[in-house]
């Protein structure tokens, strides 16, 4: 980890993506033993993206207590279910194909439902929940996080939300919603890439109030970013 002078105090400087996804893990791990001793489960909501699918490599090569680590999504893409394009199987071919987590404990977004339908049948999954102990946050670099986009309106009071016009193909997909993502006792920010920078410097500027990966605060919100994203 290095320090950089004039930072807020809860962001994290690597060197490296590798190394940002190398610190995510080892936080997992120590998080989940906490949250399974506590209160017998940890729950994980995982995100898409280059760096969160290398933090799922390294889960696959870890030792833990897989039996109560319970899997859930942040956004899916309406495509079919075998697609490739698909956060969930990437997911699985990542980390989830070895088998470590039992099937009951993954809940995958229904995309392949269209918006409406796996929307409406997400949100019963996730409302049985009262606080994620991790949310994981990917930011693209329009300042998007899950597959909630700037200047886009989505309803509040409510777990999922619909998106029928992505800046990015595919245009329809579900998300949860901001404050769905923020009842969580940790939010991990992952932002890696010199992609990243111009909105990085609308976060620091305090320019970027309004933008997507902004807007989502948990208990506690960590910003893990590398070097060549300032």
């Amino acid at each position: 980890m290095t320090e950089v002078n004039g930072l807020p105090t809860n962001w994290r400087v690597f060197d490296t993506p590798a190394d940002v996804a190398t610190h995510t893990v080892e936080q997992l791990l120590a998080l989940a033993d906490q949250a399974i001793r506590a209160r017998g489960r940890f729950t994980l909501v995982t995100a898409g993206g280059t760096t969160p699918q290398k933090c799922y490599e390294l889960l696959a090569e870890q030792q833990a207590d897989w039996a109560n680590w319970h899997i859930y999504m942040g956004d899916e893409r309406c495509l079919p279910k075998e697609d490739s394009e698909r956060n969930s199987v990437s997911l699985h071919q990542a980390w989830l194909f070895f088998g470590h987590i039992p099937d009951k404990n993954i809940h995958v977004m229904p995309a392949e439902l269209g918006p409406e339908l796996a929307a409406k049948s997400y949100q019963a999954t996730v409302d049985v929940i009262d606080r994620f102990d991790v949310v994981l946050l990917g930011m693209g670099e329009d300042g998007h996080t899950a597959s909630l986009f700037p200047g886009h309106v989505y309803p509040e009071d409510i777990s999922v939300v619909t998106e029928y016009h992505s800046p990015k193909p595919p245009p329809e997909r579900i998300s949860l919603s901001y404050e769905r993502l923020g009842r969580s006792r940790h939010v991990f920010k992952l932002i890696t890439g010199a992609g990243k920078r111009e909105a990085v410097r609308q976060l620091l500027d305090r320019d970027g109030d309004d933008l997507p990966i902004q807007r989502v605060q948990g208990d506690e919100t960590l910003v893990f970013i590398d070097s060549s994203a300032l």
